[in-house]
């Protein structure tokens, strides 16, 4: 588990799958992911939206950076994971803390001779009421309210859950990207 904190957040990070599993208020310890049954934490979905197939977040991923106020941890295509998914990538996942916000930043290098399709995603818990807009989503319970905002992916509230995805998109050969979600303090 990799922990990162400033004066307003503490951030958990498990090495399995790379997904946030704490998300704790330093005012009144009051852990957003913790609280009232939400202990999945935030999982990321790649290559494909579908959890059931989402063989990436069962993986341990390599902490590649760690400073007090971020984490960035990283993947690498294997043989095994080649026989799943045709292709060779990197991604590398980094949780940033600055003032009240949790930036999650996704790099995904297609590191292929082949153009190569992929969905991305994360999916949050969440037992809170919620208020969806253009690109952002407010999260409020009694005594807490936290937004969730991306122009990257797509914001949705469904089954107890925020998903933060993409459609289907096919990285060139050879080629990166970026992908940011952010969650502010409110």
């Amino acid at each position: 588990m990799q922990t990162i904190d400033n004066s307003l957040f503490q951030v958990s990070v498990d090495e399995n799958g790379a997904k946030m599993v704490h998300l704790v208020s330093e005012t009144d310890n009051y852990d957003f992911l913790g609280e009232n049954g939400t202990k999945e934490g935030m999982a990321i979905a790649f290559p494909v939206i579908d959890q059931d197939q989402n063989w990436i977040s069962k993986l341990p991923w390599t902490v590649v950076d760690k400073g007090d106020t971020r984490v960035s941890l990283t993947l690498i295509d294997t043989p095994e994971s080649y026989k799943v998914f045709p292709y060779h990538f990197e991604v590398m996942t980094t949780y940033a803390l600055e003032g009240n916000q949790v930036e999650i930043t996704f790099y995904l290098k297609n590191s292929s001779h082949k153009e190569m399709p992929f969905s991305l995603g994360f999916v949050l818990p969440i037992s809170w009421s919620s208020d969806e807009g253009i690109n952002q989503i407010s999260l409020s319970n009694e005594n807490h309210t936290i937004g969730i905002a991306s122009t990257d992916f797509k914001l949705s509230t469904a089954d107890n859950k925020i998903i933060a995805s993409t459609n289907e998109v096919k990285l060139e050969a050879e080629s990166d990207r970026n992908f940011t979600l952010t969650i502010t303090l409110k």
